[in-house]
């Protein structure tokens, strides 16, 4: 892994202290829940995506892990296998981009609209607006996978599942979370820069990979088909093994092109003519945010107990502790 590892200063505060939203939100009720939730660390998780993040910062990258992964799992059951129950759970939490919840919304979307809040907080309506685009995403993108599981139509190659999983791994929204955190605002015109897609391309593949390798036993348990490991088996006809020796070796070939890329980004720059000060917005975003995001990734599926043997449940049992969808 060419990139260095670094995380947050502030870990030992936010990992003592980060239960504390959850409880309050109702998002963890139980012994068993807080305990499944500590074992995952996602305030490691949190404080290697956000580097440079302390304080109230922190926090909310922080949230924003025990977001994506409560919600997450509230697909391991029926609702993920059923496109209406799916797109129910997302629409209730899509509709905290276009303002206040009612009380009787689910608590994942409570949950939500209290992170998204924060979010916003002294960002751009541009730039929130261009967030918004990328949750929509995200959550549409869980409405494809149940009705993948629904029909019984795994994906059959690796372009078409990479197409469907890189927005529900919810990469782009954490990378976005490292402006918000960071308290800056990227130069709008670079995201149509094709080196800059290529970059964040790069990034999301690593991580979806990354997390498709350490996901597998607890998918297979399952019989979830869509995973990387799967597709590719399927699609090759080899060995998981050989697949994951594949894949591993598409993940250092991404990241040769990812340094190479780096060093075409001065000349970005000069095409956009960019002042001194967004330059060095646009550094802070690569180095916090989307290298922050593959070496953060990197390390915390080596350390996370969260694809531990004990959490592979097999299908018919629900993946989740408790209900916070309904």
């Amino acid at each position: 892994m060419p990139i260095p590892s670094r995380r947050s200063q502030d870990y030992p505060r936010t990992s003592a202290h980060h239960l504390a939203w959850p409880r309050a939100l109702g998002l963890i009720n139980s012994e068993a829940a807080e305990q499944r939730h500590l074992q995952a660390d996602y305030a490691d998780l949190a404080a290697r995506f956000y580097p440079s993040a302390t304080g109230p910062d922190a926090d909310l990258g922080v949230d924003l892990m025990t977001f994506f992964f409560l919600f997450d799992d509230l697909f391991d059951g029926p609702r993920g296998e059923n496109p209406n129950a799916a797109r129910t759970l997302t629409d209730a939490v899509a509709a905290a981009l276009d303002g206040p919840l009612p009380a009787d919304a689910p608590a994942i979307a409570h949950g939500f609209s209290d992170v998204w809040r924060r979010t916003r907080q002294g960002m751009s309506p541009a730039w929130c607006a261009r967030t918004a685009r990328t949750w929509r995403g995200y959550l549409a993108g869980h409405v494809d996978e149940a009705a993948s599981r629904h029909h019984q139509v795994p994906c059959a190659s690796m372009a078409e599942y990479l197409a469907m999983r890189r927005h529900t791994i919810g990469a782009q929204p954490t990378v976005d979370l490292a402006e918000r955190v960071g308290h800056y605002e990227v130069h709008q015109g670079l995201f149509d820069s094709a080196v800059i897609a290529a970059l964040l391309r790069i990034a999301i593949d690593t991580n979806l990979i990354d997390n498709d390798i350490a996901s597998l036993e607890k998918e297979e348990a399952r019989g979830e088909q869509n995973n990387i490991v799967l597709v590719l088996q399927r699609e090759k006809g080899w060995s998981a093994p050989r697949c994951i020796t594949h894949l591993q070796d598409e993940v250092r070939t991404r990241l040769e092109q990812f340094l190479t890329l780096e060093n075409c980004l001065p000349k970005v720059y000069d095409s956009y003519g960019l002042s001194a000060a967004e330059r060095a917005t646009a550094g802070a975003f690569l180095n916090d945010g989307i290298r922050a995001l593959i070496r953060g990734a990197y390390d915390w599926h080596r350390r996370s107990g969260r694809y531990s043997p004990q959490y592979a449940i097999p299908a018919g049992r629900l993946g989740y502790l408790e209900e916070l969808g309904a």
